[in-house]
């Protein structure tokens, strides 16, 4: 059994290293000014790390430039790196898996990005983004969405790059709606949508911006499954990833789940932009 205990990154954020201690980890990692992101909470009986969105940063959770390197990348990271840990140990019988939440009083799992801030930086779709996008489409371990509230725009694919998604039928929708503001759809956030959307469903995400409720997002495909309400869907996603853990003890799930995602993965990598998106 694993517990992290926290190093403190020159960037500002907390790094786990694991011991053999017996409580389960809890790990906070912060910006460059020490404001907390992101938690992982490791359940160690059962293999099942947690990822809370803190929403400190922002209220309804963007995407931002620190959110995703100082937060989101360094916590998946980690978790990858314990895996690896186990496996060159041959002490991944149990599987893992992991399970990604905002708050249960939020109405917003993630709002998407901070628009203008992105569009002006050309390396953002690329070094952040996109790296997000990667990390998640190349995951050794099954990972679920708890899509407890509104999942909108670049917080709706980060959504649909988990391998499963549970959504709360009780609030919130799901939707892509760029189209609404004028903007294209970025290449990487393009790929993870068409490794999990039907034409149909695609068309009625990015071209008409619909909102999709729960009922509507699991009978287009988009999730597979809904429970009422912000705990019951919490609930909902750690009992499926306790049914899938055991799918990556031999190894072969990173290595399958890449040549699933291959197109996708290939519209993760894209040049600088040279102009923003937006004058």
């Amino acid at each position: 059994m694993f517990r992290a205990a926290a190093v403190r990154s020159p960037m500002g954020r907390a790094m786990a290293r694991y011991s053999t201690v017996s409580t389960p980890a809890s790990q906070v990692y912060s910006n460059a000014n020490a404001v907390p992101l992101v938690r992982t909470d490791f359940d160690a009986a059962k293999r099942i790390w947690t990822l809370h969105f803190l929403g400190q940063e922002t209220p309804d959770h963007r995407l931002t430039h620190s959110m995703i390197q100082q937060g989101l990348l360094p916590a998946l990271r980690d978790v990858r790196r314990q895996w690896n840990e186990w496996s060159k140990a041959n002490d991944t019988e149990q599987g893992a898996a992991l399970v990604t939440t905002a708050p249960l009083d939020s109405k917003i799992f993630s709002n998407g990005l901070d628009l203008l801030k992105a569009v002006r930086d050309p390396h953002f779709f690329n070094d952040c983004l996109n790296a997000l996008s990667r990390e998640l489409l190349t995951f050794p371990i099954p990972t679920v969405a708890a899509v407890g509230g509104h999942a909108f725009a670049a917080g709706c694919t980060l959504a649909l790059a988990h391998d499963y998604r549970v959504m709360n039928s009780k609030r919130g929708y799901m939707c892509m709606n760029e189209i609404e503001f004028g903007a294209p759809i970025p290449s990487g956030m393009l790929g993870v949508i068409q490794s999990v959307a039907t034409k149909a469903a695609q068309r009625k995400l990015l071209l008409e911006a619909h909102r999709f409720t729960a009922h509507e997002a699991e009978a287009y495909g988009l999730v597979h499954a809904t429970a009422e309400g912000p705990e019951a869907t919490l609930d909902k996603a750690l009992a499926i990833a306790a049914q899938v853990q055991s799918r990556a003890a031999k190894g072969a799930w990173q290595s399958i789940k890449e040549s699933l995602n291959a197109d996708a993965l290939a519209m993760q990598y894209e040049p600088p932009r040279a102009a923003p998106l937006f004058p």
